[in-house]
């Protein structure tokens, strides 16, 4: 399910002395079944966008459009995202409430109206999806390890099968391994399952390493998009809004200041960088 937005504004309490202005005059599209990633400092506007691409929000003027649903000043229904339309919101842990982890999952699918077997095998291939073995299923999710209810709180949104998928801030609070893990993890299934993907992040490393597209977004504008190659060449235009290059072009900014012909990369991970050093080794018989 595709997503696109033409000059959506949102101002909080307009019409009162304490108006304020969210997102102003925001375009994007983001095609069906992409991994894109969202940045911007603290302020940018960037939890207001999401909240209109999940529908939680109408915009105050322009327009978005999520599937075959438009999303305008006028909407009133928008029950048709219900189900399409998955968030994880930061700390998704703290949205957990059920006495099981079993329950916790199905709730969701239930409030769809789906069929016990249904609901049964959607939790059964949830678990498997963030990596928890079933025989969690009947516990307490207050009795698991924070990266555990984590997963459950995934999960949830997962059995939901939504077409469009959420994340914001996904890793805030788990170590490296599992930041890596759980990404890891969500970039399979969008492969799979040829999902939509929105990765809000400070992580100049995740985005990099996962997203086709980046979106940057900076006084409730969005100031650059494009690939992650095209956004990265404007380093001092990042500085400027408060973001930093991921460490990995740091690193090779570094050495290329050593080299008669500079390296350059397609991806900007260790893993590539690392390829590319080699290979500039193996090739040349040293840097």
């Amino acid at each position: 399910m595709g997503i696109v937005a033409i000059n959506v504004s949102h101002v909080y309490l307009t019409g009162t002395p304490y108006a304020k202005p969210a997102l102003t005059e925001v375009n994007l599209t983001v095609p069906t079944g992409a991994f894109v990633g969202v940045i911007g400092p603290t302020g940018s506007g960037k939890s207001t966008l999401i909240q209109h691409i999940a529908g939680l929000l109408r915009p105050t003027s322009g327009t978005l459009r999520i599937g075959d649903t438009v999303i305008d000043v006028d909407s009133k229904d928008l029950s048709s995202l219900r189900g399409r339309v998955g968030v994880v919101f930061q700390y998704p842990e703290h949205q957990l409430f059920e006495e099981t982890v079993i329950k916790d999952i199905a709730y969701g699918p239930r409030n769809l109206g789906l069929a016990e077997d249904e609901i049964e095998q959607r939790v059964t291939t949830a678990l498997e999806w963030v990596g928890l073995s079933p025989e969690l299923a009947q516990r307490s999710p207050f009795q698991l390890s924070g990266g555990q209810m984590r997963r459950v709180a995934i999960a949830g949104v997962l059995a939901m099968h939504p077409e469009i998928l959420i994340l914001d801030e996904p890793t805030a609070g788990l170590d490296p391994a599992g930041q890596r893990e759980l990404l890891d993890r969500i970039y399979s299934l969008h492969r799979q399952r040829n999902m939509t993907v929105i990765l809000v992040s400070h992580s100049m490393e995740d985005v990099s390493r996962y997203a086709e597209r980046l979106f940057v977004m900076a006084g409730g504008r969005m100031v650059l998009s494009g690939s992650p190659q095209e956004v990265f060449q404007h380093p001092d235009r990042l500085r400027e809004w408060g973001l930093e290059l991921p460490e990995t072009i740091r690193l090779m900014e570094r050495i290329n200041q050593e080299l008669a012909v500079p390296l350059k990369l397609d991806r900007f991970t260790p893993e590539a960088l690392v390829e590319a050093i080699m290979a500039r080794v193996k090739g040349r018989g040293g840097l």
